[in-house]
């Protein structure tokens, strides 16, 4: 609506109510366009911080379970240390297996 306002202000001015302060309308006006364009930048940088967070985190995790495995080993050749690490990185993984989905008996 304010740009269709904007717009018949700008196109047919005699049309525009004489109560309205125009030129503090025009003000607030550009302000917003320049706002905008300002949180269109901003999200654009965030989102792009967070592609780069996600790719990180992937290849973390990936390192991560990579670690794990190496630790399992470890602890089946008997190494000292290992039962401890391992034990607390379990945790985070699920014992009780996957299931299809399918909850009627």
């Amino acid at each position: 609506m304010v740009n269709k306002v904007r717009d018949y202000r700008t196109s047919q001015p005699a049309l525009s109510n004489p109560d309205v302060d125009w030129v503090e309308f025009e003000k607030d006006y550009q302000t917003r366009v320049l706002v905008e364009a300002a949180i269109y930048r901003l999200r654009s940088i965030l989102d792009g911080l967070e592609n780069k967070k996600i790719l990180h985190d992937y290849d973390n995790y990936n390192m991560s379970l990579k670690d794990y495995g190496y630790s399992q080993y470890q602890l089946g050749a008997e190494k000292v240390g290992y039962q401890i690490k391992v034990d607390e990185l379990s945790q985070f993984f699920n014992r009780t297996g996957t299931t299809n989905g399918n909850t009627t008996p």
